[in-house]
């Protein structure tokens, strides 16, 4: 009957217990520990955030020249870093503007070198 008794404690306690899962959500819930955000008249801007998990979020937007006649195109870059659930520290860097959008990571794969191919000239 002890053991019965003893047993049932462990259960509740357990089942009682927070789960990982839900102090995520608690932590997520949680506003940003720092934010900064900067901008001008023209839509240029900087921004930085820290959240309470540990993510980090950095951005930039800035104008420039298009092209001969006056048009301007906002370049974007930044980086974003977060702690996985496996402990690791991922970091993702990105730009887009006039040569297209390119994001680089430790954690995302790399297209191989292309190969040179010969072309054969038929005589």
């Amino acid at each position: 009957m002890k053991m019965y008794i003893v047993l049932c404690a462990m259960v509740a306690a357990v089942a009682c217990a927070p789960t990982a899962l839900e102090e995520l959500t608690a932590i997520r819930a949680k506003p940003a520990l720092e934010f900064e955000v900067v901008q001008d008249e023209f839509g240029q801007y900087a921004l930085r955030y820290v959240t309470a998990e540990g993510t980090v979020v950095s951005e930039r937007g800035r104008l420039v020249p298009a092209d001969k006649e006056g048009d301007y195109v906002l370049i974007v870059e930044g980086e974003f870093s977060y702690i996985g659930d496996d402990g690791e520290l991922y970091v993702t860097k990105f730009t887009a503007g006039l040569d297209g959008t390119h994001v680089e990571g430790n954690h995302l794969p790399v297209a191989p070198e292309p190969v040179a191919v010969e072309t054969i000239v038929p005589q």
